[in-house]
Order: structure tokens, then sequence, then C-alpha cells
């Protein structure tokens, strides 16, 4: 399973700065950046399709904001 920590340096370390970006063009560079492994594909729950991987993108974007180390603009787009 693919940390937190990983996913932050991840996005800290490919996402231009100054930019608004929108969450799935986040879920490409944090799939296309970090290794995923077959938990990270795993149901975020059993209710739901959506991979493991995805909801931590989320959780982390969500600390950041609140840390001030993101912009979120209400939408679904982030800026650094």
């Amino acid at each position: 399973m693919t940390r937190l920590p990983e996913i932050w340096k991840c996005i800290k370390t490919h996402m231009p700065k100054g930019q608004w970006i929108d969450l799935q063009d986040i879920y490409k560079t944090v799939s296309r950046s970090c290794v995923l492994d077959r938990e990270d594909f795993e149901s975020q729950s059993p209710t739901s399709d959506i991979p493991k991987w995805m909801r931590n993108v989320r959780n982390v974007l969500q600390y950041r904001k609140k840390a001030g180390d993101i912009e979120w603009d209400g939408a679904a787009e982030y800026r650094m």
C-alpha cells in the first residue's frame, strides 16, 4: 500500500506550481509517478469500485488544504 507521505511527495514533485489542476489530472500524475501495488487497487469500501489509492489522494489533498500547503477552488481543482 502506498503511504500518504509518498503520495504527497509525488504530488509536490510533479504538480505545477501556481496553476489550477483538476483532480483527474492529479490522479493521472500519481498513477504514473508512484509505484502502486495490488493493495492500492483494492476497493476503498465494500460498496465502492473506486480504488484505495484514489481515496488516499483525496485524503492527502484534504489534509494539505487544511495545513495551507495547497489551495482548493471549491470544486475539483487544486493549486500549489
